[in-house]
């Protein structure tokens, strides 16, 4: 049997095409995904691959494989695993370099020529096999496609002989050029990927749409001929393909059901077709303006036109900014919502009772009701019809918009009720608060060619099984995290989490039974941790909600849904997903903006209460945004500032604030991420009496150097959280820090402190001498040196930095080997005798070897020996 890869091109099919030549008996296995050229050649050709062609349901065992144009042993073998047995033998014709070696079983025909049909071709040769014309046109034509017509560099004097051999039986080339001339270029593909990648799905009522952008340098003619090629786009009810080229856009739309009128739709931007096909050109207006206004068009046309004062409600309660919380008691008792206004009664912003009532359970209550306000809302107009204010559910999470006439609060509409106007429903708030909360359908794109490139195939094989099981088992099943998170931003990660939808230990316990991994359960935390043979950790947890039950408490567990179990996420940028569930496997799945402020560099968390329930993510915040370089959202920055103001993090864990700020300072950024804690007064919090003056931050950036010459000339791995934490405290005395370290179970910082306040005395007059200087810190050790460079003055720490350079250098100056060969017998002496050599060394009395060797000669008159 013939395996051809997915996505397989010309040369490959071709070279599987002359393996049935050279064996009559092989079939071609097709693959689901082929490239627009093979599929043009197949139709081309149907009557010449009749019988040539087999069908993986039909496939029995096999007892020769051929591979074509790929060496990719290992992805042929999973996919043939039921059809593979010990004997199989695997014969390999490629052009492309391979590190296999022939075995046994295993023959390899590798060499290095501009096309693998070429080799194939070349054993038809020696074989003498007959060929008819449309033989060889098949086979010249993958000759032709991976030369480029013998334009490439790779191209080589055994194609151009293929070539003529081919000729020379009967090719047409009429019909090679025909179907590559109708092949889809590099240009197409391209807007092809673009708009994979950038696909959205856009629900209304109960139809599926997709709208998908891509951009362009230049008009790219017939692109409509090939969006059948995109699988999604032939699942939904309709798509809407908008393609910028260079500023020139046009949109194109395609729809299987008269409910939704493509041509009807395209006509508002000056275009036109019928129900099911319409294209229009636009120009004045941007990309997202157009995908923004088709999104109304889409509303509208499915939606009543009411306004908004027709279903508001009226009697509202509003409060001045300046009450204090536990005033308001009993008022929000009655209103899920208040509105906040100034003195003269103007909108202000609004205020959660939820978010009030869990601030005054907490203790929190002798503050203003300012400090709660959301002021961003997006507030509608009484005349608004109900159509356009749908866009706002779908870009929005609010539950409550504002009614306002000119500026003054008049009435409010619940996400509830106005979709109970939209789609005559009510979502059950018990059942998914966050259908609710967010009304949007989330964002789905397809990640999958990226999380390809970002996971090594071994991982992305072990990811596939679990989707499998997940499937099978009824279960969903999820990629999570930080390591989602910097898919997205391009940054390398192992850190492997995955929720299930379901029950995450069932799903476990199946999968490292069928596996024979290795594998741990938690069954209250439902949690679960998988390793892997090659010492990967891989976890799992069932999808869950957590409840706090007081500020800085560990938070219980039971299930819930993706969605939910995302929303206790600490920031939106970490609540992305990407499905592994055998049928999604790869959609990037994103609930809360998340990739809009990982693209807008912002760190926000999702819900008023974060720093309150866990105040240890005032830490995670700092944290992200100095490693990333992100600002903190506005609100976000208020409610951590407040937070802070509390003292919350004094009630916090303690093993978790050590953690998190064990990972602060072992961050690349680890000074920024200072910076920021001291800016938000955290460290006057965390530490007693601490205090950043320049003379720190002096320190702090000498520290961060001095990390990076210990590990890189001197190969010392630095304990980089002590030598922080002791940058930040060098100014109190032993026994306060020591509370610290204690409190915070920072062990390790125990013995580097007590080593630098027993060694800082040394340096209170510093000798004029190298030698001298060396005499005091060679018993000190690295870490502290360390420290000490950084803190001492910089004169003296670059003196420090020379010695310890020199030291480095010391067994390149002089052996005891050495002072054999000058006759002298082993004992006790040679100690002193290197010492001596080395001190002078340093002190630039004796500069090199040779001049080492002259001083032991004259010193011990050696040179009469």
């Amino acid at each position: 049997m013939v395996y051809i890869e997915e996505g397989a091109d010309l040369d490959a099919f071709s070279s599987a095409y002359g393996i049935t030549l050279l064996y009559p008996e092989a079939k071609i296995l097709l693959p689901h995904a082929l490239s627009p050229s093979v599929r043009l050649t197949i139709n081309r050709f149907k009557d010449l691959l009749d019988k040539k062609t087999i069908r993986k349901k039909d496939l029995s065992k096999i007892d020769r494989l051929f591979l074509v144009d790929t060496s990719n042993i290992k992805k042929a073998r999973q996919y043939l695993k039921n059809y593979l047995t010990e004997k199989t033998a695997i014969d390999i014709y490629d052009h492309h370099p391979t590190k296999l070696r022939k075995s046994e079983n295993l023959n390899l025909y590798i060499k290095k020529t501009g096309s693998a049909t070429t080799i194939i071709v070349e054993k038809i040769r020696e074989k003498g096999v007959e060929l008819k014309p449309e033989d060889s046109t098949l086979l010249l034509l993958g000759i032709y496609e991976d030369t480029g017509s013998f334009t490439y560099n790779i191209t080589t004097s055994d194609d151009l002989k293929a070539a003529a051999f081919l000729l020379e039986r009967g090719a047409d080339l009429e019909t090679v050029r025909t179907i590559l001339e109708r092949r889809i270029d590099e240009k197409q593909i391209n807007i092809v990927q673009q708009l994979i990648e950038n696909i959205q799905y856009f629900p209304v009522k109960d139809k599926k749409i997709i709208i998908s952008v891509a951009y362009s340098k230049e008009y790219i003619p017939d692109i409509s001929a090939h969006l059948h090629l995109i699988k999604p786009f032939q699942e939904v009810d309709a798509f809407f393909a908008i393609i910028n080229a260079s500023g020139k856009i046009s949109i194109i739309g395609r729809s299987k059901t008269k409910d939704i009128n493509v041509g009807k739709i395209l006509s508002f931007l000056g275009g036109g077709g019928h129900y099911a096909a319409g294209s229009a050109m636009i120009k004045g207006m941007t990309t997202q303006e157009i995908k923004t206004y088709l999104e109304n068009i889409l509303i509208g046309e499915f939606y009543r036109d009411q306004k908004i004062s027709n279903i508001m409600y009226r009697n509202v309660i509003k409060v001045e900014k300046s009450r204090i919380i536990k005033e308001l008691k009993d008022i929000i008792q009655k209103v899920p919502v208040i509105f906040v206004v100034n003195r003269e009664g103007k909108f202000e912003g609004i205020a959660l009772s939820k978010v009030l009532k869990e601030s005054i359970r907490h203790g929190i209550d002798d503050i203003s009701v300012e400090n709660f306000v959301i002021d961003n809302v997006v507030t509608f107009e009484e005349s608004m019809p109900v159509a356009e204010a749908e866009k706002y559910l779908i870009n929005s999470s609010q539950d409550y918009f504002p009614v306002l006439r000119k500026g003054y609060p008049v009435g409010i509409v619940s996400r509830n009720y106005l979709l109970k106007v939209l789609h005559g429903q009510v979502f059950d708030f018990e059942k998914d608060i966050f259908i609710t909360r967010e009304r949007i359908k989330p964002k789905y794109l397809n990640y999958r060619e990226k999380l390809q490139q970002h996971l090594p195939d071994d991982v992305i094989q072990e990811l596939k099984k679990i989707g499998v099981i997940a499937k099978r088992s009824g279960f969903r099943a999820y990629l999570v995290g930080g390591i989602v998170r910097d898919i997205v931003m391009k940054r390398k990660n192992l850190d492997i989490d995955i929720i299930v939808e379901g029950d995450a230990i069932e799903l476990v316990k199946k999968y490292a039974k069928e596996n024979n991994y290795r594998y741990y359960y938690f069954e209250e935390f439902m949690t679960a941790q998988v390793t892997l043979p090659s010492g990967l950790k891989i976890d799992f947890a069932t999808a869950r909600k957590e409840i706090y039950e007081y500020p800085g408490a560990y938070p219980k567990v039971r299930k819930a849904s993706i969605k939910e179990d995302l929303y206790r996420r600490d920031f939106t940028i970490n609540t992305l997903a990407i499905e592994i569930t055998e049928d999604n496997f790869g959609t990037l799945i994103d609930f809360f903006n998340g990739l809009r402020d990982i693209k807008d560099k912002v760190i926000r968390i999702l819900h008023q209460l974060s720093f309150i329930e866990d105040p240890v993510r005032i830490l995670r915040a700092v944290r992200f945004a100095g490693r990333f370089g992100f600002k903190i959202g506005k609100m976000t920055e208020r409610l951590l500032k407040l937070a802070v103001d509390e003292n919350l993090l004094l009630v916090a864990p303690t093993g978790r604030v050590n953690t998190e700020l064990s990972y602060s300072f072992n961050e690349e950024k680890a000074t920024e991420i200072i910076y920021l804690m001291n800016r938000y007064k955290i460290l006057h919090q965390l530490i007693p009496e601490f205090v950043f003056d320049d003379k720190r931050e002096e320190v702090i950036n000498r520290l961060r150097d001095m990390i990076v010459t210990f590990e890189i000339f001197f190969g010392h791995k630095v304990d980089r959280v002590a030598n922080y934490l002791l940058a930040l405290m060098y100014h109190l005395p032993l026994d306060i820090s020591y509370q610290f370290l204690e409190r915070y179970h920072f062990s390790n910082g125990k013995q580097l402190f007590k080593l630098f306040f027993s060694v800082k005395g040394r340096f209170r007059k510093i000798p004029e001498k190298n030698s001298e200087l060396y005499m005091i810190i060679k018993n000190i050790k690295k870490d502290v040196l360390v420290f000490l460079c950084s803190y001492l003055p910089a004169e003296i720490s670059e003196r420090i930095i020379y010695i310890l350079k020199k030291e480095e250098e010391r067994k390149l100056l002089i052996t005891g080997n050495d002072l054999k060969e000058l006759g002298l017998k082993p004992s006790p002496l040679f100690k002193e005798i290197l010492d001596e050599i080395f001190l002078k060394y340093l002190d630039g009395e004796i500069k090199n070897r040779r001049e080492a060797l002259e001083y032991l000669k004259n010193k011990y008159k050696l040179n009469e020996i």
